[in-house]
């Protein structure tokens, strides 16, 4: 039972914080309609106990509003704040509940009629030079609700239909994947993915269906082949590699510099696929290609970039990213790129991703590498993919935006040209 509360209380702290990110706009608006000084006045730790508190009384059904004014006062009691502060919190939430009435369209439309779209201005700007007005409302749109609980089934060691059934057995609404056959959807789950039948066996681990796709720019797997996930992080592409490779003898390096990622891609991989013919190399990828006399067949650059293809799931980075940052995530991004061409076998293939959607990250970067890489070529991606994906290639480029269904993210296969000895 103490494991369920915490567990419980985990989600709807997780539900607050990310909440009060996606309603970021309309929450400050309605604050301050109730408040007669600036927002910028407001001590912080008081800013954002009212914040969470409008969030429960005008977006959370569930939530008593007694309780959404008495927990925030409370707030500020155990962080010993003086009286004043818990009275002026005390008093606005509870002038709200006297408003609510008239502030509920406030919520959700701006003094101009038009929906609030809880994203910075320039991303705003941006995406409407890029989608147009209609397209870029409907990302941000997309992005302001909760993303559903997506499982990348672990074919090596169950099939979709078994876990679906498994699933479907304990009460848990559950659903084929839109565009890839290994792919649940959990359109209504918030517990723990731990608690979900064959997490401990290893029958799943939990995936964006994008980021499943991305790895099948490496297909046709070569038999006894050589592989790499340069930026492997937690392991989750390299997982995607592992089951790629199943039957081909391949073999699977991981580069991952940092020590508690190295220590969760271990964990993930005892998991899922213990004994599987993966090496986890502990730097970063210019030691390591340095060091390196193999020349692999394919090669995956997971690139650290902006992430504003994944606000949706993960909605502080709207807020915590400038548009000055793009140019510096792009020169790193050339940069593991190149080191990453000079490890590739003639006739490899090299698969550049990212979870951006500026071009900066993107496009630009295939760009500057292939003007730089005469030896290398970009293909289409469309033949890689599943049917069912395949009208999200943008000139062949794998590029989805931020949907229902899937996450925003960018691919490109670049293959190295042959030289004739």
């Amino acid at each position: 039972m103490e494991c369920e509360l915490i567990g419980s209380e985990r989600h709807l702290a997780m539900n607050l914080i990310y909440g009060v990110l996606r309603q970021r706009h309309a929450l400050e608006s309605l604050l301050q309609s109730l408040c007669r000084q600036p927002l910028s006045r407001i001590k912080p730790f008081v800013r954002q106990a009212l914040l969470i508190g409008l969030y429960q009384i005008f977006f959370l059904d569930r939530i008593p509003e007694s309780a959404a004014v008495n927990e925030s006062v409370k707030a500020l009691q155990t962080a010993h704040l003086p009286k004043n502060l818990q009275g002026f919190v005390n008093g606005v939430l509870r002038e709200s509940l006297r408003q609510k009435q008239t502030l509920t369209t406030q919520s959700r439309k701006d003094s101009t009629g038009a929906p609030f779209l809880n994203h910075p201005d320039w991303l705003i700007r941006r995406w409407q030079e890029r989608y147009g007005q209609d397209e870029m409302q409907r990302i941000c749109a997309s992005n302001n609700q909760q993303s559903p609980l997506i499982l990348l089934v672990n074919t090596c060691a169950i099939s979709r239909v078994q876990l679906m059934a498994d699933i479907e057995q304990e009460g848990i609404a559950v659903q084929p994947g839109t565009y890839s056959q290994d792919t649940l959807i959990l359109p209504d789950f918030h517990g723990a993915v731990s608690r979900l039948p064959g997490f401990s066996q290893g029958h799943f681990q939990v995936q964006d269906e994008g980021a499943g796709l991305l790895t099948l720019l490496l297909t046709p797997i070569v038999k006894n082949g050589h592989y790499l996930d340069a930026c492997a992080g937690l392991g989750g592409k390299t997982g995607n590699l592992v089951q790629l490779c199943a039957d081909s003898n391949a073999t699977i390096a991981a580069v991952e510099p940092e020590a508690q990622r190295q220590q969760k891609f271990r964990e993930n991989m005892q998991r899922l696929h213990q004994g599987a013919p993966v090496t986890l190399y502990s730097m970063d990828l210019l030691h390591f290609s340095q060091d390196c006399d193999l020349r692999f067949d394919g090669i995956l650059v997971d690139a650290p970039c902006s992430g504003t293809g994944v606000t949706g799931r993960h909605p502080d980075i709207r807020w915590n990213r400038q548009e000055g940052d793009l140019v510096r995530y792009q020169q790193n991004q050339l940069v593991l790129l190149e080191q990453a061409a000079e490890i590739l076998a003639p006739k490899g293939i090299l698969v550049y991703a990212t979870c951006s959607l500026e071009p900066e990250e993107n496009e630009e970067v295939i760009t500057l590498f292939l003007d730089r890489n005469p030896d290398f070529m970009m293909e289409d991606c469309t033949p890689f993919l599943p049917q069912a994906a395949r009208h999200l290639v943008r000139d062949g480029f794998f590029a989805p935006l931020p949907g229902p269904a899937i996450d925003g993210f960018f691919g490109a296969r670049l293959v190295k040209k042959h030289r004739p000895v």
